[in-house]
């Protein structure tokens, strides 16, 4: 804890973007819940739920790669702007859901939520080593997953119980709001634009005396590195189970544990917890930052597996939690290995890249599973998704142990000039 604080007393800037996160974030999970139990409220469907779902992933497909491009050649703070204040319109719209009748709208405005969202994301994610020092990323990663696990935790409690309480369209209203304050923020941080340059080429700081085309050197990231390779197969293939898990939540909560809104709070409340703590343990895997990645995951399947068969919601919690521990690990360690591996000038992109490719696979599992659920019980399908997890673990696990530590964009950049 006393590490986390140094970290951001020495880093404002990047303090100021952790608080918008955070506003913005508990908002999110406020919409979040009100919107899964508004749906399953107003049509009793697990394909509502899946379907809504997907649709929060599929603008990623296109949307993903326009947002990692805008991210590496305009101007960073500009675009967290105009996503934050245009989100915080949009999320007034839920307000006119109340009957079945007009689900439409809610998969309409999710879809535009979406679109701002993946400009927003690989933005943010690239500011990161902008506003950081360079021997702090690996903490500011693991921070990075115990705020996001202190929102998701908070948010689902809070925003279940704002539900319950006071009805959905409260939490429509914060999430509104939400948006607006974060956006204020991301006003006041002085974001640098070194990654930009006046024809689009490397920046010199990767190697000043042999520039080489952006699209030549970015490609280079999935054509060369081992490394990348291995993560872009992990996130290609760990949403194919983590997909189906993200609809079974609500309805384990809902409809398999009968807790109705509070179910899905909690199951919800448990991830964010298991978040939070992970964010904590992630600087003790410095030195083992890939075993980390590698391990996490495999422990995050196999704890589905008994969650899909738990035989109650407090049962199942617990290790949800404990799923979310070697999860939070693993995906911090995975975001330390890519900042290590590439430069600044590419980060908007790759980091699109992966967002993009895991998006719309999670948005076919999502979308299968909501399908699924008409014909097959919940815990069967939570069982399969557990199994699926932690095969793609091992699959993606093992060669990430053996490869060697990949070389820098430059390194890359640098050969491909010498060879040329």
């Amino acid at each position: 804890m006393m590490e986390t604080l140094l970290l951001l007393r020495a880093e404002p800037r990047y303090r100021r973007l952790l608080s918008a996160s955070f506003i913005s974030g508990l908002g999110d999970w406020f919409n979040s819940i009100a919107l899964l139990s508004l749906l399953l409220h107003i049509t009793g469907s697990g394909l509502a739920v899946g379907l809504i779902l997907a649709v929060r992933t599929l603008p990623y497909l296109f949307m993903g790669p326009i947002g990692g491009i805008l991210a590496d050649r305009f101007n960073r703070k500009t675009i967290l702007l105009v996503s934050d204040f245009a989100r915080a319109g949009l999320a007034l719209s839920f307000l006119l859901i109340h009957q079945a009748s007009e689900v439409w709208i809610a998969y309409a405005e999710t879809f535009a939520l979406v679109v701002f969202s993946a400009l927003f994301s690989p933005a943010r994610t690239a500011v990161i080593p902008q506003l950081v020092q360079p021997d702090r990323i690996s903490q500011a990663n693991g921070l990075e997953q115990s705020t996001g696990g202190l929102v998701m935790a908070l948010g689902s409690a809070l925003g279940g119980i704002a539900t319950a309480a006071f009805g959905t369209d409260v939490a429509f209203v914060i999430n509104g709001a939400s948006f607006l304050a974060s956006g204020l923020l991301c006003w006041s941080i002085p974001i640098p634009a070194d990654h930009l340059t006046d024809h689009g080429d490397i920046h010199p700081s990767v190697h000043p005396s042999r520039p080489s085309s952006n699209r030549t050197s970015f490609w280079s990231v999935f054509l060369r590195p081992r490394l990348i390779q291995i993560i872009a197969l992990q996130s290609l293939l760990w949403p194919i189970g983590g997909g189906a898990i993200n609809v079974l939540l609500s309805v384990y909560g809902y409809q398999v544990f009968h807790s109705g809104s509070i179910g899905v709070g909690v199951m919800y409340g448990s991830l964010g917890v298991g978040f939070l703590v992970s964010g904590f343990l992630v600087r003790r895997f410095t030195k083992w930052v890939r075993l980390a990645a590698a391990v996490g995951f495999v422990i995050e399947g196999l704890c589905h597996v008994i969650v899909s068969q738990s035989p109650s919601l407090w049962f199942a919690s617990i290790f949800l939690f404990i799923a979310t521990l070697g999860a939070g690990v693993g995906n911090a360690s995975i975001i330390t290995l890519v900042m290590q591996a590439t430069s600044k000038e590419f980060h908007g992109r790759v980091f699109a890249m992966f967002d993009t490719t895991s998006s719309v696979t999670i948005a076919a599992s999502m979308l299968a599973t909501g399908v699924l659920l008409n014909d097959f019980p919940a815990r069967t399908i939570g069982l399969c998704a557990g199994l699926l997890i932690v095969l793609a673990s091992l699959v993606t696990g093992v060669p990430l142990l053996r490869v060697n530590s990949s070389p820098d964009l430059g390194d890359v950049t640098e050969e491909r000039a010498l060879s040329s």
